[in-house]
């Protein structure tokens, strides 16, 4: 609970992780390794279709169930990572991360739709004429050319009003984190009241989780630069037995692509806290910045 600005909020965490990340794999290793495990298989199946395999019911199913474990193991995974910024069970930050991330995925299909919805609708407004003269029987080349513009100019401000919708649900980050800290809050009570507050200090908000985006993006690269090194060697060995080559891969190779994923995703999943950290002290700087505001204005 400090006033802190976007830099020193990132150091914050950083120093908090480092400090402690002994105790934090202590704790957490066994759900990160479930988690990775399971992720892995979701590569297996991309190598299936670069095999071009045709789907089949087993197939679909497996593909579900796989994904509903992946989720299963997700929401436990963040639970227990809660349990770092709350004194409560397992069980309890489970329930409460489920029921998080059920209201942040209705808030953010209902603005996703209506601001793409506007954006489709005005882009419409803007280019439909074209689009229209475009599928007459006598259209020349240069309507359909027009046609093909439009579609572009649409589905750009489609995408920019769903970009927009994005930067508005920044401010969340406060008080999804709020509704881990205070354990007595209930997120439907909290959620638009915490979004103002968030409003307030977008800016703080916008900059924090921005440059902590690009450090991890960059050391996940680094991480996952083998998976997309042996991916892109499976996928060109593939090419060439579609042109009567032999695979130039060996016989163990999805054994290996599966090990090196469940690698790779162990360790995002572990970096991942770290942003977890960076949620926190974010709430904690917006709190203390909060409190000193009331305090000023009763003084006043």
């Amino acid at each position: 609970m400090k006033d802190r600005g976007y830099r020193t909020t990132i150091r914050a965490a950083y120093n908090l992780f480092a400090d402690n990340y002994k105790t934090i794999l202590r704790h957490t290793w066994l759900y990160a390794l479930v988690l990775a495990a399971i992720s892995g298989f979701f590569i297996l199946n991309q190598l299936r279709a670069y095999h071009l395999e045709p789907l089949s019911a087993s197939r679909i199913i497996a593909s579900l169930c796989m994904t509903l474990f992946a989720i299963i193991a997700e929401i436990i995974f963040y639970g227990r990572i809660y349990m770092f910024v709350n004194t409560q069970s397992l069980s309890w930050n489970i329930l409460r991360t489920l029921k998080a991330n059920l209201w942040m995925i209705f808030f953010f299909s209902i603005v996703g739709l209506v601001f793409g919805l506007a954006g489709g609708g005005i882009g419409y407004a803007l280019w439909g004429g074209d689009i229209q003269s475009a599928t007459t029987p006598q259209a020349n080349p240069m309507l359909i050319l027009q046609h093909q513009m439009a579609m572009v100019k649409i589905f750009g401000i489609t995408f920019l009003a769903i970009f927009l919708a994005l930067l508005l649900m920044l401010p969340f980050v406060y008080p999804q984190m709020k509704y881990f800290v205070k354990t007595d809050t209930r997120f439907h009570q909290i959620w638009f009241k915490g979004w103002k507050t968030g409003m307030r200090h977008w800016g703080y908000i916008f900059l924090t989780l921005l440059l902590t985006t690009i450090c991890l993006s960059v050391i996940l690269l680094i991480i996952t630069l083998p998976l997309i090194i042996l991916m892109t060697a499976y996928n060109l060995s593939m090419q060439g037995v579609a042109q009567g080559d032999e695979a130039g891969v060996p016989g163990y190779f999805n054994i290996l692509a599966y090990l090196i994923a469940v690698a790779a995703n162990f360790i995002i999943y572990f970096m991942s806290i770290f942003a977890l950290f960076v949620a926190y002290y974010i709430y904690g700087s917006i709190e203390t910045k909060e409190r000193k505001k009331m305090a000023m204005e009763n003084e006043e």
